[in-house]
């Protein structure tokens, strides 16, 4: 596939919601006075008739077909239009 939707580069993982397709990145982080966290980096994009027609290309036999979001400790949110 030549063109890579941009919510699938650097992903960890991908799913969708009602109105967003939302890109994961997945950070194990830890320092020396608490134990580890696991970070997720969301990056919301909101849906579109392209969006969705990208997604459904690159997942064709993804089930559930939304994906579903990796749990983790904290996270940061960042929407895109």
């Amino acid at each position: 596939m030549k063109d890579i939707p941009t919510f699938v580069v650097n992903a960890s993982n991908v799913y969708r919601t009602k109105d967003y397709i939302v890109k994961q990145v997945i950070e194990i982080q830890h320092d020396s006075t608490e134990a580890g966290n696991v970070f997720s980096y969301d990056t919301f994009y909101k849906r579109t008739p392209a969006r969705d027609q990208q997604y459904d290309m690159f997942f064709p036999e993804r089930r559930p077909r939304n994906g579903k979001r990796l749990p983790s400790t904290a996270y940061t949110r960042r929407y895109v239009d």
